[in-house]
């Protein structure tokens, strides 16, 4: 009994564990850690505030685990729960911050916005910001290894538990203004890879026309290419034009004159009778 009960511990443990590594972005408890620390030290927010900070950037990075392989990606299931859940977390914010702290929340990018895709991965924009993600300006929240989303909305049926526990902790004024985020930041938010750097174009650019027929294919054997009748060469004259105008060019005769053999050269009789000479001894020889 004892061994079971063990068993279902360790297994207990490790669930509530790998709740807080199952993300594409890293560590939920890290990230929400960094988050609210930078929040905290740019917003100027009190001990209460920071440790209720940490618990809805806790609560948003666990809810938005599933589907950050969608988000990144561009799925529209994915990101329509994305803002769902950045909606709820902002919404939350509204009863821990005050008013002027909010105003300035909204105009801090990274705070407001804090998750954006570049092909196709996720990243958190305050790590653009601070890089170093070893520095921290105040120690972890109160209960920074034992918070496991007991104050997420979905353990109140969807109403938030800072609105509940607003008038017993705080007493600033809240902001009362639409904090949603608008659908035109999607794009912004998880644009799709970016093409290389082009020329720019002029705005009267008009491309090429396309030609009428295609041209032939030079890669192939023998290949020559199509003569119209328009283009054929001239036919070559017969004679070459002569400055005189009466000039008759002389006819070539049609038979080719005989050799004289009083005017062979030397070498030339010497081989003819070297030829006869050998035609006599042949001739001998077979009588």
């Amino acid at each position: 009994m004892r061994t079971r009960t063990f068993i279902l511990c360790l297994l207990a443990l490790c669930l509530s564990t790998i709740r807080g590594y199952a993300s594409g972005l890293g560590d939920f408890r890290v990230n929400a850690r960094f988050l609210t620390d930078r929040m905290a030290f740019e917003l100027h927010l009190n001990s209460n505030q920071y440790n209720d900070l940490y618990e809805i950037n806790y609560d948003f990075l666990c809810n938005i685990g599933p589907y950050v392989s969608g988000i990144a990606v561009a799925d529209t299931r994915a990101m329509d729960a994305y803002y769902r859940y950045l909606d709820e977390r902002n919404d939350d914010l509204r009863w821990v911050l005050s008013q002027a702290e909010y105003v300035r929340f909204i105009d801090i990018e990274y705070f407001f916005r804090p998750i954006y895709a570049i092909n196709n991965v996720c990243y958190l924009r305050v790590y653009k910001i601070y890089p170093n993600r070893i520095h921290f300006y105040f120690r972890p929240p109160r209960h920074y290894l034992t918070y496991r989303g007991g104050h997420c909305r979905a353990h109140f049926g969807g109403v938030s538990y800072y609105r509940r526990n607003y008038p017993a902790r705080y007493h600033h004024p809240v902001y009362s203004r639409p904090c949603r985020v608008s659908p035109q930041m999607r794009p912004h938010d998880f644009a799709g890879p970016r093409p290389g750097n082009r020329p720019p174009q002029k705005p009267n650019w008009k491309p090429a026309p396309r030609p009428d027929r295609k041209p032939v294919s030079v890669d192939r054997p023998n290949y020559r290419p199509p003569q119209h009748s328009e283009h054929k060469p001239q036919a070559r004259p017969s004679h070459n034009p002569h400055k005189n105008p009466g000039f008759k060019p002389q006819e070539r005769p049609t038979r080719r004159p005989e050799v004289n053999p009083d005017k062979m050269r030397p070498k030339q009789i010497r081989e003819k009778s070297n030829i006869k000479e050998k035609e006599r001894k042949s001739l001998s020889k077979r009588l």
